[in-house]
């Protein structure tokens, strides 16, 4: 080789150490960039010159220097599957988490415990029943024990509405996470566009790109369960909960519906949406087919239905407000039916404990609401029983002045009581089936003929009848009055009786937690059960998600390993690079001095 084609030799000495040093600098300005993965500068060597044969016949060939080959995208596809699973199940655990602790701080158990301390207290409703008892004509004791009441109420509409407002908070984090979803998934498809046009030739790798969209990929699956696969001309397509999401020619959004009673979202595939006739021909979508989810699936790592916010945030939500009627397996309504796809006929109590496993016990906001409001049903019903079983209609003791058997906790949106005309063959018939009929006095004391007053009963499917949280008030007239309780009987005497019944009726009455439950418990033991089984659900949430932390954390690791950049060996080569440079270089320079000194020669 001439010395003038030495010179080349130095020059792409010089260019490959430039571009590698190029490189590094760009690793080590992107040592914090979220989402950055290192990149290796990969050299070779140029084409070979023919230079002849030696005595032996083996070809003598002559190296024209080093060439850039490529930059590389250092990953590893086994560490990054891992690191995506470990990031979804950890964002299910830490939202199931943080679930339970938001409703731990909403019943207040850690504080003080205002809903309690309103019943169970030293100064709550047991305790003004139970100073009653010893006298219950005082008017201070009356007033107590309507000012207590009134506090219970209050204190359960509360927690009961603070549980609806974390319900709609969910909901509003479901609306945020699909818009997120959609935005990564159009994003995604705008880079596999741009990553194409710049690596079609064969030349250019678009890494930071790639780093972009690989960032993506980490986010999205922290909201579910995604597959994906980089097809040759460099498109990753993607699969959320084993529906396509993102193709080379498509993006298939999710699509929210919305529930018109509750406000409720679900989020649904647009692309694989059915549709049904009514009655009257028109088309009515059915969602089932098009649901992200089977909320009803068992969750298991096995099955990967623990992977991913947005499936933790559906069931933490639920899909309606609870009540105590959905625990009452017996109780067939709308709801239930609309879940179980089923008609009112063929309804049973398996269907109604089906229900409860599927749709109420899966979500810790349905659950807590409906046994809460049950525990708050039947102390409220207790004490109108009570007061109902001991009124005297003809005197008009315990009775309003209409003559109505008078209610501590009446319905919000109707009457506990309406008139009606029976003969006496209707009522006494009514009366054997169970029904609450009290005959109707006039002013002096004598029956009226055939008028009755008649508890209304409470029906599940019309919500307006029940004694719910969210349908009960305390009486008003008793609030301004409670002297109107007086608790006298005949010729004046004090009814001590009504005392000791207020006390045994509450401390023996029970009820069970949920349809799980298998004995009856007190009251008191019963919310003491719904708070030890909250506290036991955030146990078992709280370790379940303290171990997938550390399990995040050794992927991460894992995986910082091989994508992450190092200062130290980015500067080890730094080095490196900078000394192959000054030696092309000096390699230059000497060349350029022997043809110096052999051009002066030649002169």
């Amino acid at each position: 080789m001439s010395l003038f084609g030495s010179l080349y030799l130095g020059d792409s000495g010089i260019r490959t150490s430039q571009s590698a040093l190029h490189t590094v600098a760009h690793n080590l300005s992107n040592l914090n960039t979220p989402g950055y993965v290192r990149q290796q500068v990969a050299n070779t060597d140029t084409t070979y010159t023919h230079g002849g044969y030696s005595i032996r016949g083996w070809r003598q060939q002559v190296g024209t220097g080093s060439k850039y080959a490529e930059c590389r995208h250092v990953r590893d596809e086994y560490l990054d599957k891992a690191y995506r699973e470990e990031y979804g199940r950890s964002s299910y655990y830490e939202i199931s988490y943080s679930a339970i602790l938001q409703i731990e701080d909403i019943i207040g158990e850690l504080d003080g415990a205002a809903f309690k301390e309103s019943v169970w207290g030293t100064t709550g409703l047991w305790s003004a029943m139970q100073e009653l008892s010893k006298d219950p004509n005082n008017t201070v004791n009356m007033s107590m024990l309507v000012s207590k009441a009134a506090t219970f109420i209050e204190n359960a509409s509360a927690v009961y509405n603070s549980l609806k407002e974390y319900q709609n908070n969910l909901n509003t984090q479901i609306k945020d996470s699909v818009k997120e979803i959609n935005s990564i998934g159009n994003r995604i498809y705008e880079l596999n566009k741009e990553i194409m046009r710049v690596e079609i030739g064969g030349v250019e790798h678009a890494n930071d790109l790639r780093d972009e969209r690989d960032q993506l990929l980490d986010m999205l699956a922290g909201y579910g369960n995604i597959t994906y696969y980089e097809s040759d001309n460099t498109m990753v397509s993607v699969s959320f909960n084993g529906t396509s999401f993102v193709t080379e020619a498509n993006v298939f959004e999710m699509e929210l519906a919305t529930d018109k009673d509750t406000g409720f979202v679900t989020p649904y595939w647009k692309h694989n949406l059915t549709y049904t006739k009514d009655a009257k021909g028109n088309k009515v979508p059915d969602y089932s087919s098009a649901q992200v989810f089977n909320l009803k699936e068992e969750i298991t790592t096995a099955a990967k239905t623990d992977v991913g916010s947005l499936r933790a945030l559906l069931l933490a939500r639920g899909d309606h407000v609870a009540d105590y009627t959905d625990l009452e397996v017996g109780a067939c309504t709308d709801i239930k039916l609309d879940r179980l796809g089923i008609k009112a006929d063929a309804y049973s109590d398996k269907d109604g404990l089906n229900y409860y496993k599927d749709y109420i016990s899966k979500s810790v906001v349905m659950n807590m609401q409906a046994e809460f409001d049950n525990i708050v049903h039947a102390i409220a019903t207790k004490i109108n029983e009570v007061l109902a079983e001991n009124c005297d209609p003809k005197t008009k003791y315990l009775c309003n002045p209409d003559g109505s058997p008078m209610q501590m906790f009446q319905k919000a949106n109707s009457p506990g009581y309406e008139k009606v005309t029976l003969s006496n063959a209707e009522a006494e018939q009514l009366k054997a089936q169970g029904v609450k009929l009290y005959q109707i006095y006039d002013d002096d004391e004598q029956p009226i003929a055939n008028r009755y007053w008649k508890y209304i009963e409470e029906d599940p499917s019309e919500p307006h009848t029940l004694y719910s949280c969210e349908n009960m008030k305390i009486n008003q007239t008793l609030l301004q009055s409670p002297s109107l309780l007086k608790f006298t009987g005949d010729e004046n005497s004090v009814d001590y009786n009504i005392g000791k019944k207020f006390v045994e009726a509450f401390a023996d009455a029970g009820i069970y937690l949920n349809p799980y439950s298998t004995e009856i418990s007190s009251f008191e033991k019963c919310y003491q059960d719904l708070i030890a089984q909250t506290t036991s659900s955030g146990y078992v949430f709280g370790q379940l998600y303290d171990l997938e932390q550390l399990a995040l954390e050794q992927a991460d690791n894992e995986r910082q390993t091989v994508i992450g950049v190092s200062s130290d060996e980015e500067l080890e080569h730094m080095i490196m690079y900078q000394n192959a440079y000054n030696a092309a270089s000096r390699y230059i320079n000497v060349i350029n001095s022997m043809l110096d000194t052999l051009l002066s020669i030649g002169a």
